[in-house]
């Protein structure tokens, strides 16, 4: 299994997917994981779950930046594109076929060509170049132009990273409907949960946002939050909180930090957080895949207010525990509706919750994969 990052502990949305899978891998194969450490990895914990990890330091510099692009071809893929990296997969494969290589996003296939496996399976958690190009929509002319031609870079490799695997698996129909070109075989694997019980109502008016806040897609989402969607709050219900929870927060997204509005940084838990909060919300305007936020607020028995990008692949949910809404004032008046009325509140996130439980369970949600994996192998 090739990934990003060593996914232990799983504190974003790509290492929980990433966890997740690890973890039953481990219960059915002896398990290679090859990723990067970015200082936080807890390596310890991933071997008592019996994964052999080869983890590489994550050491980024200029020179390997640009080494990186020129082996990959675009500009997102070459960050990751490092011999050392290469080095590990080479080790970890050994010299005889692997009954199944798993890569864990379209950017990491250069680092496992020629590497020889019964199955070889790419596993998009994104659909890289259609994200990229949905950033375009919300930046400056200038930017936009350079994010169109890196989408299209992605879509290149893409295309050429399909042709190399047996097994594509992506996150919702939607994604199915992105993939750049024809593959062998492809598996709709949404994301999940570990099921959970419900916390209590919330007793105030807080509305809680949950996110990585330093990626881009979430960076203007908390700014567009922040500055156009939370003052119409504010006007119509002048106690409403809002907290804006998650690690790395860019300068920008600090700065909306007042006296009705807290950013709490890298968090250890988010549970106390989505307890103090009545409403939970997915206010994105760019991005791709599906939110592992929206399913944990919604297993939390949060109701969740999103955009229509915030609940891309997740349409099952929208009116069991998930409200849509795109404009600024639309997504004001829904957040006032549910904030302003807890029982409300509380009846739609016990749907959510319900819904989540019953329908996006990590064993359900992977159970295709895996057992196509078994018999692959």
């Amino acid at each position: 299994m090739v990934c990003k990052f060593v996914p232990f502990p799983d504190n974003s949305g790509g290492r929980q997917r990433s966890l997740a899978i690890a973890r039953r891998l481990a219960s059915r194969f002896d398990l290679a994981l090859c990723a990067f450490d970015d200082g936080e990895a807890a390596i310890a914990g991933l071997e008592a779950m019996g994964v052999e990890v080869h983890a590489v330091p994550w050491r980024s510099s200029p020179a390997a930046l640009v080494a990186g692009v020129a082996r990959a071809r675009t500009v997102s893929a070459g960050r990751f594109c490092h011999p050392r990296l290469l080095a590990a997969v080479r080790q970890a494969a050994g010299t005889g076929p692997l009954d199944v290589l798993f890569v864990g996003y379209p950017q990491l296939a250069p680092m496992a060509r020629g590497v020889g496996a019964r199955l070889r399976v790419l596993d998009f958690q994104n659909i890289e170049s259609a994200l990229v190009a949905s950033y375009a929509s919300t930046r400056p002319a200038f930017l936009a132009g350079a994010m169109r031609a890196e989408a299209s870079a992605l879509r290149r490799l893409e295309r050429r990273a399909l042709g190399d695997f047996h097994l594509a698996t992506v996150v919702s129909e939607v994604d199915r409907r992105r993939l750049p070109g024809p593959t062998a075989e492809v598996l709709v694997c949404p994301n999940g949960i570990e099921p959970a019980a419900a916390l209590p109502p919330a007793a105030g008016p807080v509305a809680i946002f949950v996110a990585t806040m330093g990626w881009a897609p979430n960076v203007d989402a908390a700014l567009w939050l922040g500055r156009s969607v939370w003052p119409r709050v504010q006007r119509r219900l002048p106690g409403a909180r809002l907290l804006i929870v998650g690690r790395d927060p860019h300068r920008d997204v600090l700065a909306l930090a007042g006296p009705n509005i807290e950013v709490t940084g890298t968090v250890v838990d988010v549970r106390p957080y989505l307890a103090a909060a009545r409403v939970a919300l997915a206010p994105l305007r760019a991005g791709g895949g599906t939110r592992l936020k929206v399913l944990e607020a919604l297993l939390a028995g949060r109701p969740t207010v999103a955009t229509t990008i915030g609940a891309e692949g997740l349409a099952d949910l929208v009116g069991r525990g998930v409200v849509v809404a795109d404009r600024e004032e639309d997504l004001a008046e829904a957040i006032v509706g549910l904030m302003a009325n807890g029982g409300r509140a509380e009846a739609l996130g016990r749907a959510g919750h319900e819904a989540v439980t019953a329908r996006y369970s990590w064993d359900r949600t992977l159970a295709p994969l895996l057992d196509r994996m078994q018999r692959g192998s």
